[in-house]
């Protein structure tokens, strides 16, 4: 240990004569300490963003999805749901169709991802915490269906 310390005294701190290995050898250093600041700073904000991503998915994303294995929907077999309910741990579980769907209003048009959800939905997301306007309730005051409106849609489509 004592050797390699007395080599870089020598070397880093030399003396006039050998100007240019101060030189590079700052040089060396600080291109590491800033290449390793950088890799510090960057590992940081994407753990600080895949946490800030987590968070927003895991709103709408299920724990565990089943999905028909033919075609796009399937029938769930009531039977099934009743001891899926059973289950032990099982806290609740809601029912939803997916699919993509054009929207057009006045001269505006976009593709987006419509949802069909139970009243078990709020149970099982945290939906009502992403709700940046109006509320979160799905059932309708007046006959009829009850829709959420993501705001990146609302502002193409408004």
């Amino acid at each position: 240990m004592k050797l390699s310390i007395y080599i870089a005294k020598r070397y880093l701190f030399a003396k006039k004569s050998r100007n240019a290995i101060n030189i590079i050898s700052t040089v060396s250093v600080a291109g590491v300490a800033v290449g390793t600041m950088a890799l510090i700073i960057i590992l940081s904000v994407f753990n600080g963003l895949e946490g800030m991503v987590n968070k927003i998915f895991n709103t709408f994303d299920p724990d565990l999805c089943i999905t028909a294995a033919k075609g796009k929907v399937f029938v769930p077999d009531s039977a099934a749901l009743v001891k899926l309910g059973e289950i032990k741990g099982v806290y609740a579980f809601s029912l939803t169709l997916e699919d993509n769907a054009a929207l057009r209003y006045g001269d505006k048009q976009y593709i987006a991802s419509i949802k069909g959800v139970d009243d078990n939905y709020t149970r099982v997301t945290r939906i009502d915490s992403s709700m940046y306007d109006g509320n979160s309730d799905l059932k309708p005051q007046v006959t009829g269906q009850r829709q959420f409106l993501d705001l990146e849609l609302q502002g193409i489509l408004v």
